[in-house]
């Protein structure tokens, strides 16, 4: 996205769907991305890309990712009932199965588990923003530089740098409210940096903490407020140039997001109306989330007359605790299995991943019409994964003989080598061709431990294997008929790993990768005033060898590959200055997402709609920027979030349920001398009552929808803020 072209307009641009706003290079006022794998302008990537900058999220005082992903075209976030429990999907490839079909980075290290078995569709990385530069989204697959699981897309992530010339700190605090909590929520910031040894050695500290209050009561228990969430997130950074054009980068990140409960209401089937009224919940049991991740990263940067080398090293902890209420699935179900009545179940989820990383690189330095690019990739992830659902009778005491209904442990391993290569060369000084190539070879481990009241038999299946060779190419053509307009058409293939299966008598013991192929032509542009710009494409994706999930009874679910899917449309965003201060903003997506052919074992049939996919998404915002007086400035800005209906699950599925389309209003006020800066945000000002994401109950032992959980965007929610520079 292209609207912010000067280095004050980036750092001021402040309308929620001032999603374009980049770092922008001082000289020329380009927006500076790093999408692949090196810098360059926005306008010179032949790929759908967005930029969310810090002035974005800090107008909007983002806290996750859904507070944003309306205003980039074609990302739809859901969340499934906090931070943190965040599902993914860009150009209509939708989250079907286990594994994630978007990859995220942190910087250049990939962050995420690579399997189905680590929880990766459901629990993407959503940080805490405060030390973000910028967030990058690449639409459309993305396997021939960032390798697998980006089939969709990818997110990352850019982390701020410090000068290593000038010292600075920074520090802020808000206070907020949320419709019908009846607490006042709000955080701190600081962040600290600068030189250590003067134009050679840096650092950069930063911690941050955000409590949103809860806005959920229980009409089941009568607890209030049960929803709340808490988010702390801390950095250290030391980055050292001891010759020029080679630099040392070291990061240490640590985050933990910590949630009381869900903010999920219950909606009777067949009408969608809440069973007991506005923000109520009916939960038994108490529902925390917990996860945290830890990351030590590192970077060695050398920038020669013809060419550069990168080497990039990480190492990733995240783990997951997430305790459900399954009264409503296991514990309805107990008098099937012997007991005088119905009663408590708490799902206690267990998820760890260790994950280490490498790669090395070499690229040309962009003095010439031949642009290269060669690598190796390597990668090992140790996952655990631990499941039971309890036996309690109503007045929470364990069942003797049922209680747990049954325990699971899933541990696995998953190892990848991989090469790459990306060409781009200059035909003429306009016309220019690309293309890439990555090779990747993975191996998996997968063992299955299980016993339990459910099971005819205790499981003991250990080192079940898997290995698969994958082959991902890219390639096209743009075409510069000006220096500020771009033309481009392009063809690019990912995949999603394949893996072992759960041990099930008639079941295949491994599942194949999926992989797609995505067609795309676009245009980028700007006036040389930068008074107008737009960013368009239109795309189609044919998508096959899907990754289902179907079931096998009792709650347990193993992947198949089948079906074919098409998703075809048109994303788009312009920008409009008329005036100085003045900016207006607009996206729009069309996204037509569906089987091409039927898919029995997920009760899909040709033509079903995918799950969690409107067909129509965007965004309109304005921003205002005025002298107040010699020194201060104020901005107003206001926009508006535009979401289609959607559906949970596949058309012909019998538990599919339509999500209501609905519109929310964002509005945000500030002063600033630039060095502090006060800032008033109100978030869905309406107080719009929308869902994210359904989860649809059932009855374990009959199958009969007991309720729908659905997971809501938040309630009107209004705060003020000060942050100070120094």
């Amino acid at each position: 996205m292209l609207t912010a072209t000067s280095a004050v307009a980036a750092m001021l641009a402040p309308a929620p769907a001032s999603a374009q706003a980049a770092a922008a290079d001082a000289e020329s006022g380009e927006i500076i991305v790093t999408a692949q794998k090196r810098s360059e302008s926005i306008l010179n990537v032949p790929a759908g890309v967005s930029v969310v900058s810090t002035a974005t999220l800090e107008a909007v005082h983002a806290t996750q990712l859904t507070d944003v992903s309306a205003y980039v075209p074609a990302f739809q976030v859901d969340s499934g009932g906090s931070a943190g429990q965040t599902t993914i999907s860009i150009r209509g490839i939708a989250p079907i199965g286990r594994a994630s079909t978007v990859a995220t980075y942190i910087d250049e290290a990939p962050v995420g588990s690579s399997t189905s078995y680590n929880g990766g569709n459901a629990f993407q990385l959503d940080l805490l923003p405060y030390d973000v530069e910028r967030y990058e989204i690449l639409r459309g697959p993305q396997g021939t530089l960032y390798g697998a699981s980006s089939m969709g897309g990818l997110l990352k992530y850019v982390m701020t740098s410090p000068s290593l010339d000038e010292f600075s700190v920074r520090a802020g605090g808000t206070l907020m409210g949320v419709k019908s909590g009846s607490k006042v929520g709000g955080g701190v910031r600081a962040n600290v940096s600068g030189p250590i040894v003067q134009g050679k050695l840096g650092f950069v500290a930063s911690y941050a903490l955000e409590h949103t209050p809860g806005f959920i009561d229980n009409a089941a228990t009568g607890e209030k407020d049960q929803n709340s969430v808490e988010q702390q997130s801390a950095r250290l950074g030391l980055y050292f140039k001891p010759v020029d054009g080679l630099t040392i980068k070291v990061n240490g990140l640590w985050q933990r997001t910590k949630t009381r409960g869900n903010s999920t209401v219950p909606l009777a089937d067949g009408t969608l109306a809440p069973i007991y009224g506005d923000l109520q919940d009916n939960n038994l049991t108490d529902q925390p989330f917990r996860k945290t991740i830890k990351m030590v990263s590192g970077g060695i940067e050398y920038e020669g007359d013809q060419v550069d080398l990168i080497a990039a090293t990480s190492y990733t902890e995240t783990s997951v605790s997430q305790t459900q209420d399954a009264s409503y699935t296991y514990g309805v179900a107990f008098p099937f299995l012997g007991l005088p009545s119905a009663g408590k179940s708490v799902y206690s989820y267990e998820l760890g991943l260790k994950k280490f990383t490498q790669e090395l690189r070499a690229q040309s330095s962009g003095k010439g019409p031949l642009d290269w690019t060669i690598g190796a990739f390597y990668t090992y992830e140790d996952s655990t994964n631990f499941q039971s659902p309890s036996a309690l009778t109503m007045a929470g005491v364990p069942i003797p003989g049922v209680d747990p209904i049954f325990s699971a442990q899933l541990p696995s391993t998953y190892k990848e080598y991989a090469v790459f290569g990306n060409l781009n060369y200059s035909i003429t000084d306009r016309f220019e061709v690309f293309g890439g190539i990555r090779y990747a070879h993975n191996k998996q481990v997968f063992s299955e431990f299980a016993t339990g009241v459910i099971l005819p038999a205790p499981i003991s299946l250990p080192n079940q294997k898997s290995k698969e060779n994958v082959t991902t190419y890219s390639g096209g053509a743009r075409f510069k008929p000006t220096s500020t307009t771009m033309v481009y058409a392009r063809v690019a293939t990912g995949y999603r790993p394949g893996g072992p299966n759960l041990a099930i008598p008639g079941v295949s013991p491994t599942f194949k990768s999926d992989s797609l192929t995505n067609y795309e032509i676009g245009v980028k542009a700007r006036t040389p005033d930068n008074m107008f710009a737009i960013d368009t494409a239109a795309f189609l994706i044919d998508w096959k060898d899907i990754q289902l999930l179907t079931s096998a009874g009792g709650g347990f679910n193993y992947a198949v590959n089948g079906s074919k899917a098409r998703s075809k449309g048109i994303e788009a965003n312009v920008t409009v200055r008329p005036t100085a201060g003045l900016d207006l903003n607009g996206t729009l997506a069309y996204i037509h997402s569906v089987l091409a052919e039927d898919a029995p074992l997920a009760s899909g049939l040709k033509g079903d709609r995918l799950p969690s996919i409107p067909k129509w998404s965007g965004s309109v915002s304005v921003s205002y920027t005025h002298d107040l007086t010699a020194d201060w400035s104020g901005t107003l800005g206001a926009g508006l979030r535009l979401v289609d209906s959607r559906l949970s699950d596949l058309s012909s599925a019998p538990f599919a349920r339509r999500l209501p389309g609905y519109a929310a209003l964002d509005l945000n006020a500030s002063v600033t001398d630039g060095r502090y800066t006060v800032r008033l945000f109100a978030k869905n000002v309406t107080d719009k009552r929308a869902y994210s994401s359904y989860s649809v109950l059932n009855n374990q032992a009959t199958g009969a929808v007991t309720q729908i959980n659905a997971a809501i965007i938040q309630p009107r929610t209004i705060g003020v803020s000060f942050d100070a520079k120094f």
